[in-house]
């Protein structure tokens, strides 16, 4: 027996005496793998257990590693950033001109969403007008992205942070797809696997609506959550995001279980404690 981060990232124990007959497929916080049964450590209404792969169950936590150091932005894109804003053109026939709009936003909200919008130093305005509600700036939507700044934008409209007391626990956001739009779909998939291949988690669903569908995303991936805080200072500071800390006191704790439980074989385990020191652990939940 060895302990390992096995093909999935994923902190397990290769066991012999368990029979590999049959594969296993699991979404955990967004992400999917899939493997054959194996010892696996996990958290457990705050207790680190070793339970067979096939018993992994629902609030059951698994142990992620990202071989490399947290990637936090610093500063927001602003260029991408407005794409976001520019995210559902609208052509108008009589002027020949290419306008943004921002549908199902609430009109009572524009104050408020141009005033977050300008202490972050970006020159436009939201306005209402006859035909709906519009971005009153005229630019060009580059296809490449920064998807992690046009998801702030996102946010900021559709939004919802989870923030209590300074401090950020997660974001949901449902974004409106109808029409031509529906294409969107597809370039927002394709975004989220980008990150999810690097290592920044989400959760996805999608609402059927008669109008379209709701692309509804959700995450508590604390690296997102330290750029989003980093991002949104100029409009408040986020003075703590709890699923970074509580994921270093189970770091902390993790490395002690290894080193103390019977049950963890000495083959690699050196190995592990060094990759815990040096690489990003995630908290993954099904």
């Amino acid at each position: 027996m060895e302990i390992q981060f096995d093909q999935n990232h994923l902190l397990s124990i290769s066991n012999p005496n368990i029979p590999a007959n049959k594969e296993y497929f699991y979404n955990v916080s967004g992400y999917n793998f899939s493997s054959y049964d194996k010892w696996l450590i996990v958290l457990h209404k705050k207790d680190l257990k070793i339970i067979n792969l096939k018993n992994l169950g629902d609030n059951m936590s698994v142990l992620y590693l990202a071989d490399r150091k947290d990637l936090i932005q610093k500063k927001i894109n602003l260029n991408w950033f407005t794409t976001w804003l520019c995210f559902f053109p609208w052509f108008d026939e009589k002027s020949w001109e290419r306008y943004y709009f921002i549908p199902k936003f609430p009109e009572n909200q524009i104050s408020w969403l141009n005033s977050t919008i300008s202490k972050l130093w970006i020159w436009l305005k939201i306005e209402k007008t006859n035909k709906g509600i519009f971005v009153n700036w005229k630019i060009s939507v580059d296809n490449q992205s920064d998807f992690i700044s046009q998801l702030f934008a996102l946010i900021l409209i559709y939004w919802k942070f989870d923030i209590r007391n300074w401090q950020l626990f997660s974001f949901k956001v449902h974004i409106p797809l109808f029409g031509s739009h529906l294409s969107n779909q597809e370039y927002l998939d394709k975004q989220i696997d980008i990150l999810n291949s690097n290592w920044i988690f989400f959760k996805k669903d999608i609402l059927k609506t008669n109008d379209g569908i709701i692309y509804q995303i959700s995450s508590s991936d604390y690296v997102l959550l330290k750029s989003f805080a980093n991002f949104y200072e100029p409009i408040e500071k986020i003075i703590q995001i709890p699923k970074y800390d509580f994921t270093l006191q189970i770091k902390d704790e993790l490395i002690k279980f290894i080193n103390t439980n019977p049950e963890i074989p000495k083959d690699w385990k050196s190995e592990v404690l060094k990759k815990l020191k040096i690489w990003t652990l995630k908290i993954l939940t099904k």
